[in-house]
């Protein structure tokens, strides 16, 4: 047999006079084999009555019958002196050269039964050994992490982050009972619930003032922005930085949106009265952690800019609807036309009238357009500056939810959960005989370990800034 035979054996005890054991085989597409031990004992109780498939049996001692290693079709006799000496492999009833075809890798049993941090690609046969390993002692852990978020929740945070939390309790609990044990990734996540919720008591006693001079202090900064933004439209409604605009338009634009500001001041004025209930439903909600004040806030954020985020709907329609009639009424100079069937362009034969009224509609698009973008402009700005608010508290609450302070705690006590990284030492490479490994474990470094053992959480509100910045030069509307 001129393949190569991987065996992966844990160390024996030196004081145990003979072991038995058992293990899986595997065989890869070039034929090589791999021979993964994977329980052992003092006696023979790790073997079956009858040889089951894909599977191996072995002894390590002084000496075995032969009618014993010939009762298993796949076998493997190994006689422990200062080093390992393979005896006899039988695989599949033929007994296999046990020269140079033959590799050794010795690792610490226990240390690859409790490492949760093996997940190397690369040696995927790692990987295999600690799932078989794990398998045999019920320690397997199933990676339930599918949550995603609901689309109709994704105008406020504070629902989404309700939901989240809802589904990462879920998750945590029924992984708790599943494995009955507290691993790594939900170590992570209770210790990130407890200091939320220490975060938020902190928050909150730093915050226990009077409601009512909470709450007009609040009005007080809602109506500088306000007059902020009537300044503006004023400004707009001149000629800012000297720009020549359309004097009509520009006046009807500026006034239809000073307008919708004062109906929304009208709004926060008279809620304003009730504004310390709102406060009193934020403290209530503040004692179920920091990450949920952060999400009300948010939300208060979007109430509180309502009124130049309806400013920019219109502008971005307006703006939009200007630069897809330019585009249109373009291609009726060249002879052409959008074939809304085919999704494609045609030639077209436009008649005289049909020529001057594009001509006509052209140039009045043409002229509005500065007017429209300027305000276009002014209120996108507003809106990306928003959202880059809304963006960094969400990546607020998702660095509380994904805090390491299990996995730090565990990298610096040297727990053997942590340990990951491998290191292969070359025990014997003696001619005529197999080649010898030893298998060390080290601990991973701490970014890897956070890749691992991050809970299955994610950011509200994820911002894709490269779809933004193509809506925004096309007019189309940020959500």
């Amino acid at each position: 047999m001129s393949s190569t035979v991987r065996i992966l054996i844990p160390i024996f005890p030196l004081d145990s006079k003979e072991i038995f054991f058992k293990g899986y085989i595997t065989t890869s597409n070039d034929n090589n084999v791999t021979i993964y031990i994977t329980k052992y004992a003092n006696s023979d109780i790790v073997w079956p009555a009858k040889q089951r498939e894909n599977e191996i049996y072995g002894y390590c001692g002084e000496y075995l019958p032969k009618k014993v290693s010939n009762r298993f079709s796949n076998f493997l006799d190994i006689e422990q002196n200062t080093t390992l000496k393979i005896n006899k492999i039988q695989l599949n009833g033929k007994q296999v050269i046990t020269t140079t075809s033959c590799i050794l890798m010795l690792y610490d049993y226990n240390s690859i039964k409790d490492s949760q941090a093996i997940t190397d690609s690369k040696n995927s046969y790692f990987t295999k050994l600690v799932n078989l390993i794990q398998e045999e002692h019920g320690l397997v852990n199933k990676d339930d992490t599918n949550i995603s978020n609901q689309q109709w929740l994704a105008s406020s945070m504070f629902l989404q982050h309700i939901c989240n939390y809802w589904r990462l309790l879920r998750w945590l609990i029924s992984t708790l009972r599943r494995d009955k044990k507290v691993a790594v990734k939900q170590g992570n996540l209770i210790l990130a619930i407890v200091m939320d919720i220490i975060l938020g008591y902190i928050a909150l006693q730093w915050l226990s003032q009077d409601k009512r001079d909470i709450s007009i202090g609040l009005m007080g900064v809602l109506e500088k922005l306000i007059n902020s933004l009537y300044s503006l439209l004023k400004w707009l409604m001149g000629a800012p930085v000297g720009l020549k605009l359309n004097n009509a338009f520009n006046k009807m634009l500026g006034k239809y949106f000073s307008y919708h500001v004062q109906l929304w001041w009208l709004f926060l004025d008279v809620s304003g009265e009730k504004l310390y209930i709102i406060l009193d439903i934020y403290h209530y909600i503040g004692y179920l952690g920091f990450t949920f004040q952060t999400a009300i806030v948010s939300d208060l954020i979007c109430i509180a800019t309502f009124h130049s985020y309806c400013i920019y709907v219109y502008a971005a329609r307006l703006f939009n609807i200007q630069i897809s009639g330019l585009i249109a009424l373009l291609r009726l100079f060249v002879g052409r036309k959008y074939n809304p069937l085919r999704g494609g362009i045609d030639s077209c034969e436009y008649t005289n009238q049909e020529l001057f009224v594009g001509t006509v509609a052209f140039t009045i698009l043409l002229l509005l357009l500065p007017t429209t973008t300027l305000y276009y402009i002014v209120f996108t700005v507003f809106r990306v500056l928003s959202l880059i608010v809304q963006h960094l508290l969400a990546k607020i609450i998702y660095a509380i939810q994904t805090s390491p302070l299990y996995v730090v705690t565990l990298w610096v006590i040297n727990s053997p959960k942590v340990i990951g990284k491998i290191l292969i030492e070359v025990i014997n490479q003696e001619e005529n005989s197999p080649l010898v490994l030893r298998i060390q474990l080290l601990k991973k470094s701490i970014p890897a370990l956070l890749k691992i053992f991050k809970p299955p959480v994610h950011i509200l509100n994820k911002v894709e800034w490269g779809n933004l910045l193509s809506n925004v030069l096309v007019g189309k509307q940020i959500v």
